[in-house]
């Protein structure tokens, strides 16, 4: 799945407060062939974000919970009822019995994991993208105000990777370039690419513009550096 989107112009959508308790992540590994997965879910939401082992990246909800267990529901190829055992950290699949689609129960290993970020949605279109560089390691997060409305960008000063986000939404994958100073210079896009400087000292980003093109003009906006966004904040942009 892809989330990255080509134009920012297009970019429209509605807030909706977070709410106020973490997210849990966890990375459960399939113990046939060793992959691994992640699952991020929300107590008070009953939400959940379903990270797969080849990066794609599915949305679900909590059926019922307690204590022991969690009872959730996957949209992803039709709909998927799992169940994770909180105390022994197991997510069990059931099994499929039609002679068509048999496949035995599964049972997999899970343990917690560092918070899981809108980092998960780097893409590397059309390359082959690197899953580590959505691990945080050294990132942080942006939010920035411009002419209309506010926006958000995270970066990862190790993995170099970049997401920029219109509220709730995913926008864009970029590339730091550099880092000198107080100063980190990356770019957004692909296609049709922007080239933009944060200075850290000035609390200052600026998009460089390209000259000749009115649509396109340098401009400075003022932004505030803050805890990097989780991945939640993707769960409106998903498709089921």
């Amino acid at each position: 799945m892809r989330l990255t989107i080509p134009s920012l112009a297009i970019l429209v959508l509605a807030f909706v407060p977070a709410a106020h308790a973490e997210p849990t992540s966890i990375r459960c590994a399939d113990g046939f062939n060793k992959q691994t997965y992640f699952l991020t879910y929300d107590l008070q939401t009953k939400r959940l974000v379903f990270e797969s082992p080849v990066g794609n990246i599915h949305r679900g909800e909590i059926l019922a919970a307690n204590e022991e267990t969690l009872d959730l529901i996957l949209h992803a190829i039709g709909k998927l009822l799992v169940s994770y055992d909180r105390k022994r950290n197991v997510m069990y699949w059931p099994g499929l019995l039609a002679s068509e689609l048999h496949r035995e129960a599964l049972h997999h290993v899970c343990k917690g994991a560092p918070d899981r970020t809108v980092l998960s949605s780097f893409d590397q279109w059309p390359e082959t993208t690197d899953l580590s560089r959505r691990e945080p390691i050294d990132a942080f997060s942006l939010r920035c105000t411009g002419p209309s409305a506010y926006y958000f960008i995270t970066l990862d000063r190790s993995t170099k990777a970049v997401v920029y986000q219109v509220v709730r939404g995913t926008g864009l994958s970029g590339e730091i370039k550099s880092i000198s100073g107080h100063e980190i210079k990356f770019t957004l896009g692909f296609k049709d690419q922007y080239e933009l400087v944060w200075n850290e000292q000035k609390r200052e980003l600026t998009w460089i513009g390209i000259p000749n093109n009115p649509a396109r003009p340098t401009k400075t906006e003022e932004c505030t550096a803050m805890k990097v966004q989780s991945i939640m904040e993707l769960y409106d942009l998903i498709q089921r």
